[in-house]
């Protein structure tokens, strides 16, 4: 028999030395730290090991359990918030609110496109193009994006606000129709960098393109 024979025999009875248990204080397995150990100690120090990363993949399953349940908990609370607007200036009102009170949110702003500037309702609208022109490289990906903005851009966004800051901006849209935008931003320049994940802010644009389709028709 040769080490193949040897070994395709025990992978075919695995309960062989389990029958033969004297034949495991003659076996020696060398140690990573150079000692000798019985196959039995070596078996140990395997399970061990494979307890060790059970444990730890247990522990990374219950944090994304966690991540789920809060995430679930965030949508929630932005969708009962916004639900019963009225109007766009209660829309608005709603927004801000959740975003500052549930999200701890330091800047949000909301704004629509439109050239003109007669409405009654206090929601603010700019041209497409001014916003595109002023900020379109953190669009450059698509309809969502992020990173810092020097004093003047972050003025725009959120009015009154003159600091350099960082942003994270998503496009209203409905029907490949752009309709405004929507931002939140921090007086940290770093908080919101170019890698950051924006599925949650373009979820909340989504809503608020529903809404707004609703208010309109209304």
């Amino acid at each position: 028999m040769d080490e193949d024979d040897v070994r395709d025999f025990l992978v075919q009875n695995p309960d062989y030395f389990q029958k033969n248990p004297e034949l495991l204080g003659l076996i020696q397995i060398p140690h990573s730290t150079g000692a000798a150990v019985s196959l039995v100690e070596r078996q140990v120090s395997v399970l061990r090991d494979r307890n060790v990363d059970l444990r730890h993949r247990l522990r990374d399953l219950g944090s994304t359990a966690k991540d789920n349940d809060q995430m679930f908990s965030d949508t929630r609370e932005l969708v009962l918030g916004l639900l019963p607007a009225r109007n766009l200036a209660e829309l608005e009102s709603a927004l801000i609110k959740v975003l500052r009170e549930a999200f701890d949110i330091e800047y949000g702003g909301l704004m629509l496109f439109d050239d003109a500037d007669e409405h009654s309702d206090p929601v603010r609208r700019v041209p497409e193009s001014q916003l595109k022109g002023k900020l379109g490289s953190l669009l450059a990906r698509g309809s969502a994006g992020c990173g810092a903005l020097r004093a003047e851009d972050f003025s725009f966004l959120f009015p009154g606000a003159k600091i350099v800051g960082s942003a994270a901006i998503a496009l209203i849209q409905s029907d490949g129709k752009s309709l405004g935008a929507l931002a939140v931003g921090s007086s940290n320049a770093n908080h919101y960098d170019s890698d950051m994940g924006t599925l949650f802010l373009e979820f909340a644009a989504e809503v608020v393109a529903g809404l707004l389709i609703r208010l309109d028709r209304s």
